[in-house]
């Protein structure tokens, strides 16, 4: 029998160490020839090495030793950094950046040498005897160039094939061996809004026979994948990315279907469909945020949902029989599953007992611009309940990218509040993916507007239909979503306090002194920079600290390239001078996103610390 207690004070089976240790993420998910299965777990009890597994059979073993890290940065945020070729692994390593060569059981083998080259979406090319991928130099200060290269693995010299563009993605050799494909996208564009697919002869040295494929400043390409002699490609047309088929200069629509296949891609690497041996194609589907696994025809004229349970697939690859599926957000799944059903691992398991697990509820809010959608999670759990009559705090999630989504997987980081007895509502403001282009686009010079406005509304929706007391609401949010959460706090008083995770405050100072990658970002979010100052200027929280006086708490790693150390000591030191109940929290080693379990554990103990004392639980 449940024990009455009051909510946010209930005793949860996930402490914060608990939770720290078992948040390991599932990334860059393949298939062996033999049947193994393969990933990289980001083990935050290790540091957060990226562990590359193998499982054959049942048998799961780490493949590459400590302290190797299977890791790039190329863009900073990463992606695809492996890849086999029988019993031999080519990796990258976070550290010195340089490919390594591995036979199973052996002892890893320097391909390349550390002269400021990162590389991300490694390619076997076997009649080369090299490896295609993508490249990105680093030299002479300033930002880095970026190509597509060729690795020699005799002599690890590294040739330029493709350049020119400014950003390139997802190489893709010909079964033959002859012919490349991949993505380039050009500032101030993202991928999302504007990469564009080619194909082209490869040589030793050189590519020849340039065309384009598909994709543009018109609507993005997604993912150039082989089909025989053919290339398969999403393109965005209209509202929604859809599939293609490119044959001799011809581009084709291929099995039109209700959703969407393809996604921003923040994670190289990320994949979401494949051309199977009997010549069906295997898709993940999104639908208003949720993903349908579905299987096309060989001609694309019909299709069939196969396993519409996933909730998110963040990765789908194939070895052109079976189809692994990873479950979760790109590049940080929690489970990868086989098309079907058959679990091969599942980070959860375990972790909590099903009784202490919210599900996500789909709220629908109407604003005067339209829907807004967000997930909305119940307070859970076996061994408590609230007051008669008495309603629970909220956790309100402002998600990262911003060009991202929130999904309704379940996620240790929610149902550590829930199992306290908070309610956490997780918001796809617009501006968030998965539910059509316009709803994307809505963002656009918006950024620290809308996707306010749409968390503010969607808390008030909760409160006003009697879900949470409204009188106890909180805001956290990482990254963009730490920009959104001191916007929220500025400019509303809706919410008690907030926790802004390595968040920006500073427009100008971030077009000035971020990544490559984000560095022209600005000018679809906000404006263009340094013309329109004054919009970057009225949209930074640090120009006006004087609007803030909820308390909040900050936290930062100290070699963040994304969200520069500098600026939140800045707007902590700023508010904590005007007497506002700020903390801050800074942490070596660590960057954009906390992998270290000691850092999680200590950020976890410390903001339930702060929610506790601001929202005067008692415990």
């Amino acid at each position: 029998m449940s024990r009455v207690a009051p909510f946010g004070t209930w005793r949860s089976a996930l402490a914060p160490a608990a939770l720290a240790s078992s948040n390991v993420k599932i990334s860059m998910p393949a298939l062996g020839a033999d049947g193994s299965v393969w990933w990289v777990e980001g083990r935050p009890s290790e540091g957060g090495r990226g562990v590359l597994v193998r499982d054959r059979g049942g048998v799961r073993e780490d493949v590459v030793p400590a302290p190797f890290s299977v890791r790039t940065r190329v863009h900073e945020y990463g992606g695809r950094a492996w890849v086999a070729d029988g019993e031999v692994v080519y990796f990258c390593q976070d550290g010195d950046h340089c490919v390594y060569r591995m036979v199973i059981g052996e002892a890893p083998v320097r391909v390349t040498e550390p002269r400021g080259w990162r590389f991300a979406e490694l390619i076997v090319d076997r009649g080369q005897d090299r490896l295609i991928a993508v490249g990105e130099l680093h030299e002479g200060g300033g930002h880095p160039t970026n190509h597509l290269v060729s690795i020699d693995l005799t002599t690890g010299a590294v040739v330029v094939l493709v350049t020119g563009a400014d950003f390139y993605a997802a190489p893709a050799l010909s079964p033959d061996g002859h012919r490349l494909a991949w993505l380039s996208w050009d500032h101030p564009h993202m991928p999302w809004d504007a990469a564009a697919a080619w194909v082209a002869f490869v040589g030793r040295d050189e590519v020849v026979e340039l065309r384009h494929v598909a994709g543009g400043p018109g609507g993005s390409a997604f993912q150039p994948t082989w089909r025989g002699d053919a290339l398969l490609v999403a393109v965005e047309v209209g509202d929604r990315w859809a599939l293609h088929t490119w044959r001799d200069g011809v581009l084709s629509a291929f099995g039109a279907v209700d959703g969407e296949v393809g996604a921003p891609l923040w994670v190289l690497g990320t994949r979401l469909f494949a051309a199977m041996d009997d010549g069906s194609v295997v898709a993940a589907v999104m639908r208003r945020g949720v993903s349908d696994a579905v299987r096309f025809s060989a001609d694309g004229a019909s299709w069939m949902s196969v396993d519409d349970a996933l909730l998110h697939v963040g990765d789908l690859v194939s070895d052109g029989r079976d189809v692994l599926l990873s479950v979760g957000w790109a590049g940080a799944g929690s489970r990868l599953v086989r098309l079907g059903g058959a679990v091969v691992v599942d980070k959860l398991a375990g972790v909590l007992h099903p009784d202490d697990t919210s599900h996500a509820e789909l709220i629908e809010v109407p604003t005067e611009t339209g829907p807004v959608y967000a997930w909305f999670f119940a307070p859970k759990s076996r061994e408590f309940e609230g007051p008669p009559g008495a309603l629970p705090p909220l956790v309100v999630l402002a998600h990262g990218g911003p060009t991202g989504c929130t999904v309704p997987n379940p996620s240790m980081g929610v149902h550590f509040w829930t199992t306290r007895g908070y309610a956490v509502l997780d918001v796809n403001y617009r501006g968030s993916s998965g539910f059509g282009r316009a709803y994307r686009e809505a963002l656009r010079r918006e950024w620290g507007i809308v996707d306010v406005a749409d968390c503010v509304a969607c808390a008030q929706h909760v409160a006003r239909t009697g879900r949470v007391d409204g009188d106890r609401m909180v805001i956290r949010g990482g990254s963009a979503g730490g920009y959104t959460v001191l916007q929220a706090l500025a400019n509303h008083r809706v919410f008690r306090a907030g926790a802004c995770h390595y968040g920006i405050s500073d427009l100008g100072a971030l077009s000035e002194d971020t990544h490559k990658f984000e560095s022209r970002y600005d000018a679809y979010l906000v404006g263009r920079w340094p013309e329109e100052r004054s919009r970057f200027e009225e949209r930074s929280p640090i120009r006006y600290p004087e609007r803030i006086t909820a308390p909040i708490i900050f936290f930062q790693g100290l070699e963040d390239k994304a969200v520069p150390p500098a600026q939140t000591e800045a707007m902590a030191a700023t508010l904590r001078a005007r007497g506002v109940d700020a903390e801050y929290h800074g942490y070596a080693g660590e960057q954009h996103g906390f992998r270290r379990a000691e850092t999680i554990r200590d950020t976890l103990e410390r903001e339930l610390a702060f929610y506790e004392r601001v929202l005067r639980l008692q415990v």
